[in-house]
């Protein structure tokens, strides 16, 4: 299939060609509304990186962006964003809350530091949802994007490493799919069992689920990234594809001591540039 890089990245230098995306002939950029799941059945392959980074991008851009933490571990999006849920005391309302019925849509989102972004909040005591499913449990992020009082331009989940009912309900309620992933044996490994149930999920579930984007996250030039990166081009023929360079940068700024968005962080990185250039391939903006 015929493929062609995008415009030049909104901010910075070049990159260089081993990381330029590729792109099918008739992609589209996304409008809103827009629904984006990342996910990947391996810890480290960059999910909560690329959300994070992804839906500051968007935010700053001028879209209403929300970010759905859909990982039981600690680390993840929400320690990273630290968003604003009140005067501290005991866990505030969050996802397990909405699974449960125990609070709405609105009730369990919250501001963050980027103007423009909020985020629905979780902590490991998410994991009862994949211990004791509630009713419907598939379909819970779909109709609480519908039932959000102030309806959001981006809906971003980011999923952990497992594929359970968590996964699946990310799944249905963002059915455009980010696959991010290293050039790796493990990651190849991973990303058989994800294809698989991306595949049940769209027979089932979603019949509109398709990958949007393959991400090659903390990459470096070498022969395997080449050989990667061709594969995931010949492999997902109708999504963009592209490499997200490796950063000490972008694993600092989640730090406990430090807790910035890169944005702010190191404002100059070329994993920033990275991630402005695939916010501007993916997502049609000025539509704010």
């Amino acid at each position: 299939m015929h493929v062609t890089p995008v415009a030049a990245p909104p901010a910075g230098d070049e990159l260089p060609a081993w990381l330029r995306p590729r792109i099918p002939e008739g992609f589209r950029r996304l409008k809103a509304p827009i629904r984006l799941c990342c996910i990947m059945q391996k810890g480290g392959s960059g999910k909560s990186t690329t959300t994070v980074c992804l839906a500051c991008e968007l935010a700053l851009a001028g879209l209403r962006v929300r970010v759905w933490d859909v990982d039981a571990q600690l680390g993840g999006a929400t320690h990273w964003l630290n968003p604003d849920t009140g005067d501290g005391r005991g866990e505030p309302a969050n996802l397990l809350h909405l699974f449960r019925g125990e609070a709405s849509p609105d009730e369990v989102t919250y501001p963050t530091r980027v103007p423009g972004l909020h985020i629905v909040p979780s902590y490991t005591s998410l994991k009862q949802v994949e211990l004791a499913p509630p009713p419907g449990v598939e379909q819970v992020i779909d109709w609480a994007i519908d039932n959000t009082s102030e309806p959001y331009d981006v809906e971003i989940t980011d999923c952990g490493p497992s594929l359970g009912q968590l996964s699946i309900a990310a799944l249905v309620g963002t059915p455009n799919v980010i696959i991010p992933l290293k050039a790796s044996g493990f990651d190849l490994n991973a990303l058989a069992e994800l294809n698989r149930t991306l595949g049940l999920t769209k027979a089932r579930l979603k019949p509109e689920l398709k990958v949007t984007a393959v991400l090659l996250s903390e990459v470096m030039k070498s022969n395997l990234t080449q050989e990667v990166f061709d594969a995931m081009c010949a492999d997902y023929p109708e999504a963009l594809v592209m490499g997200i360079r490796m950063s000490v940068k972008a694993r600092e700024a989640s730090l406990e001591s430090i807790r910035l968005p890169l944005h702010e962080y190191a404002p100059t990185a070329t994993v920033r540039q990275d991630f402005q250039y695939l916010a501007a391939a993916l997502v049609e903006q000025g539509m704010a």
